[in-house]
């Protein structure tokens, strides 16, 4: 019964750790951003289409304030839309990622409209800012 109850005790324990570490692991590249802020420009709105989405408006103040990380939609897991995956290792570890949660429920039409809303801001917001530190590094 020791044994058994030992076991058990080992399991409940490891999965704990597990979940832990999990749940922690996306904070990592926030942490990350924030010593990326070094040879930081600011570029110029001026010569800039007034044509820019909320979320590439949203991207260029982000970017011009020196907060150059991307976005990231957290589900079940993390995905970074509107990124060329070529590119978005590099990104990832020199900016960062910050989390926007979401829910992986869809119980009816309004869950369904809500996710690919968040995924649209996403895709479009990352797209600008990938576009922005490509003219500044030339990635």
């Amino acid at each position: 019964m020791k044994k058994r109850m030992a076991g058990l005790f080992v399991l409940a324990g490891t999965v704990l750790c597990v979940a832990l570490v999990g749940c922690q692991s996306g904070n990592q590249d926030a942490e990350i951003g924030a010593e990326m802020k070094k040879d930081q420009i600011s570029l110029s709105t001026s010569g800039i289409s007034a044509t820019l989405t909320a979320p590439e408006q949203d991207a260029l103040d982000a970017f011009n304030r020196g907060d150059k990380k991307l976005l990231g939609v957290q589900t079940r897991g993390v995905s970074v839309p509107g990124v060329d995956e070529a590119l978005l290792p590099v990104l990832r570890e020199r900016y960062g990622v910050a989390l926007r949660h979401a829910s992986d429920v869809i119980k009816n039409q309004e869950d369904r409209d809500g996710i690919a809303a968040v995924f649209q801001y996403v895709r479009q917001y990352n797209g600008k800012m990938a576009e922005l530190l490509g003219a500044e590094y030339n990635c």
